[in-house]
């Protein structure tokens, strides 16, 4: 499972006063299949539309979802990060946070796709 460690900009404080503790070093690990069925059952909500009741799944708590789940660490706190704590990351950190998870992603999909072309040409074999 590939890693990718770095420093958040701002950080997460936790505790106060005195006790106050920054931590900025991140450990995030690619995603599992498992990642992905936990942060979608996470992301839905029973909404009613008419006489009917339906399953909607929130963009924007999925991508959260999956998000917390690739964090391994950040600083002392082990992942996945609980919810109320990546609520509390600046803005500049979550952008950070998800730009650094996307690229960890590509590199997992660029692999995944030199994989499946080892051994592949581009033109045609020759008839002898």
């Amino acid at each position: 499972m590939a890693r990718i460690e770095f420093e958040l900009i701002d950080g997460l404080s936790i505790g106060e006063g005195d006790n106050r503790v920054t931590h900025k070093k991140v450990t995030l690990r690619t995603l599992t299949a498992g990642d992905l069925e936990d942060a979608s059952i996470e992301s839905e909500k029973v909404v009613r539309e008419e006489d009917d009741l339906s399953i909607v799944i929130s963009p924007v708590l999925m991508s959260n979802a999956v998000l917390r789940r690739q964090i391994l660490k950040v600083g002392d706190i082990t992942g996945p990060l609980p919810a109320p704590l990546l609520r509390m990351l600046s803005s500049v950190d979550l952008e950070l946070l998800q730009a650094q998870a996307d690229l960890l992603d590509k590199a997992g999909r660029a692999a995944v796709e030199a994989a499946l072309s080892r051994g592949r040409t581009e033109e045609p074999a020759a008839d002898a």
